[in-house]
């Protein structure tokens, strides 16, 4: 495995209050080199809060992030030096990211510099690669971000994330903010850099088809928590978990003979700051029993590779 996230939690404090938001409460999964693992769920299920805690941005509250054999919270200045050049992340917003000020060829210099690789010469060749692995042209190099389309820009941001020649890519809901055929072009060009350069992804979208799409092994997030993982295969056609059904039972389909009978969740989300120790989806479940309000649900495998947090769909 090149990376394995073990019970990971982060927790923020509420300002003149002795409560705290759990938006990551004891997550784990893993991912093979050169795979790409899904994170999925609603907007605020903590998705965006794991991606930013695995590459430091945020300080885990407790939990373990193993990189390349190697625990990142123990790691000496210049192991994690190593680490933070092998861990890279593509983010949401193309234009919020990509510092308006600089041209292109600042922004894709900044890396290459600030960790003082190579010569003057031998970056500035580097700058002129990534646009041509990323298909832009050589010509955009003085172009500022407000010239470039959406698409454009999340090239831009990509190659900005290959410039050190990272194992390991944080993709955060990357093609969301793009036109539906924009976002085909950079899923495939995603895939292609993946195959050419050996990557390995962890790709977090709410669209379900790109995640079908994009991902080998998939795990299911709901307030904080994964309630179901497993490979592709395991997700999109034997689901178990009530919350991934219903989430999958959503998704249009065009063929009327491979339609699923929706389901609606039933409720409002319930407040992060009062969950009880049971299953957090207990008050918006039709499979529902007391035992699920008390009783803390964990991942059971059912089938090889494929778990699930809740007893009633097990029994």
């Amino acid at each position: 495995m090149l990376i394995e996230v073990k019970d990971l939690k982060k927790h923020f404090p509420i300002k003149g209050s002795k409560e705290v938001v759990k938006a990551v409460d004891g997550v784990s999964f893993s991912v093979e080199k050169g795979k790409t693992f899904g994170l999925v769920g609603e907007s605020g299920c903590g998705k965006s809060t794991v991606a930013r805690t695995i590459i430091r941005l945020y300080e885990m509250t407790a939990g373990n992030i193993i990189f390349d054999s190697k625990d990142t919270s123990k790691m000496n200045r210049k192991a994690y030096l190593n680490f933070s050049r092998n861990i890279q992340m593509v983010f949401q917003d193309p234009y919020a990211s990509l510092n308006p000020r600089m041209t292109v060829e600042r922004t894709l210099m900044d890396p290459l510099n600030i960790h003082k690789i190579g010569t003057k010469e031998e970056r500035q060749e580097r700058v002129k690669e990534l646009l041509d692995l990323v298909g832009l042209d050589r010509r955009y190099l003085k172009r500022y971000p407000h010239e470039f389309s959406g698409g454009q820009r999340q090239r831009i941001g990509i190659a900005r994330a290959l410039a050190l020649n990272p194992q390991f890519v944080v993709l955060d809901e990357a093609v969301s903010a793009l036109d539906v055929s924009i976002q085909s072009q950079i899923l495939n060009l995603l895939i292609e850099l993946q195959q050419k350069l050996g990557l390995t992804y962890l790709f977090i979208s709410h669209d379900l088809s790109v995640i079908e799409y994009m991902c080998d092994h998939i795990g299911i997030m709901y307030l904080g928590k994964i309630v179901e993982s497993g490979d592709r295969n395991h997700i999109f056609n034997n689901p178990v978990h009530p919350y991934t059904k219903a989430l999958l039972s959503a998704i249009p389909e065009i063929n009327p003979d491979k339609r699923r009978e929706q389901i609606i969740i039933k409720g409002d989300l319930p407040s992060i700051t009062s969950l009880k120790q049971g299953c957090a989806f207990y008050s918006r479940c039709n499979m529902s029993t007391e035992d699920c309000e008390t009783n803390n649900q964990k991942l059971k495998p059912i089938e090889e590779g494929h778990f699930v947090a809740c007893q009633c769909a097990i029994n």
